[in-house]
């Protein structure tokens, strides 16, 4: 449907120039004739007999993992079942942080009514990047494709005919020392793909991605050290704070500042109330906060880990201290901080009192790499 109103659209100017005497007319009758030479050409070579291609290309990574510092090659065939006429074939190995960040814009019309859009803006950070030409010629821009294209369809163009067999190929590809791990979270990524096309000239052209994974950098030692967080003391409690939550006041103080996943995060935290307060449950949780910029907006998104019950005490008077562990599990990434987003882990204490604002507080940690 979208090619049938794009044709349409193009026979539209030649009719216009068809107006403008016999030179118009003769202008025009080409014109239509080299759009539907192009058309044809398109038709019978992506269109007619699509379903049965079986053109392929084949990346074959000895390992889907790479290593600062070390070249990988990696092996490509190109396997051709029918004849195929190409312009070039091109890798690129692109490295890069992208970040996503969801925003709205609001437009008034001249009667008063008011829309609403969500948009998401995208913005990539170049890590590495590397271009290879495996064989025939450089890309061409959006016009040289044009006038290339209408040449091949008249028996021209500047293409090779590849026979039916398999064409073996190989890139070498490799990443800085200092390169970012991978990861995939819901606001921001950091990814390394060796994508592969093969230029078809007016047609569909062969395309291959191959993903790849970079493991943490490694922290051998390290020194982990207290932390403890009080609240209102640290975190200065607001008006609203004040007339929905209980008048309590939490401290809570971790073992280490650092963890490992799998590790126990070890923890003690007093709650200090002068009024009776009935606390129904008393939760811990893992907390993440990932925030992302793109395009000048900014964006936010919190991971919770899984909540566990730390017991009822009841009516809670004067001091009330306990001790807790946490296992330091997480499926989402662990602590990463880029040029464009921060990954920032919590542990969060959380006091369930019926008919009032939870006081909450939360204490920062730094979770590690495996060793």
């Amino acid at each position: 449907m979208v090619m049938l109103i794009h044709v349409s659209f193009v026979c539209q100017i030649p009719q216009e120039i068809a107006q403008r005497g016999p030179a118009g007319q003769t202008f025009g009758l080409l014109a239509r004739l080299c759009v539907c030479v192009c058309l044809c050409g398109f038709l019978k070579r992506n269109l007619i007999g699509r379903p049965q291609m079986a053109n392929e290309i084949r990346i074959q990574p000895p390992a889907e993992t790479l290593v600062r510092g070390q070249a990988m090659t990696v092996p490509i065939v190109l396997a051709l079942d029918r004849r195929l006429k190409v312009r070039g074939i091109h890798g690129k190995f692109l490295g890069a942080e992208e970040t996503k960040a969801v925003y709205t814009t609001t437009s008034t019309d001249s009667k008063g009514r008011v829309t609403t859009q969500t948009h998401t803006a995208v913005q990539q950070v170049e890590i590495v990047s590397q271009d290879h030409l495996l064989a025939g010629n450089e890309k061409k821009g959006f016009f040289g494709n044009i006038s290339d294209a209408v040449a091949t369809m008249l028996g021209g163009g500047k293409h090779d005919t590849l026979e039916p067999r398999e064409y073996p190929f190989e890139v070498e590809v490799s990443i800085p020392d200092d390169a970012p791990a991978t990861h995939a979270a819901q606001k921001s990524r950091v990814f390394y793909e060796l994508s592969i096309q093969v230029d078809v000239p007016a047609g569909f052209d062969l395309k291959a991605t191959q993903s790849f994974q970079v493991e943490p950098l490694p922290v051998a030692a390290y020194e982990a050290a207290p932390v403890r967080t009080r609240y209102p003391d640290d975190a200065g409690r607001g008006l609203f704070d004040s007339l929905v939550s209980p008048d309590a006041r939490l401290e809570m103080a971790l073992a280490a500042d650092k963890v490992r996943p799998g590790e126990l995060i070890e923890g003690i935290f007093t709650i200090e109330s002068h009024k009776p307060i009935n606390c129904r449950r008393i939760l811990v949780q893992l907390v993440g906060i990932e925030n992302s910029e793109a395009r000048g907006h900014k964006d936010m998104h919190v991971h919770l880990g899984d909540r566990h019950d730390l017991g009822s005490p009841g009516t809670v008077t004067g001091n009330y201290t306990q001790e807790f562990s946490l296992p330091a599990e997480t499926t989402a990434p662990l602590t990463a901080r880029g040029k464009l987003f921060s990954i920032e882990w919590f542990v969060q204490i959380q006091l369930d009192v019926p008919w009032a604002k939870d006081p909450t507080i939360r204490v920062p940690i730094e979770l590690l790499p495996r060793a």
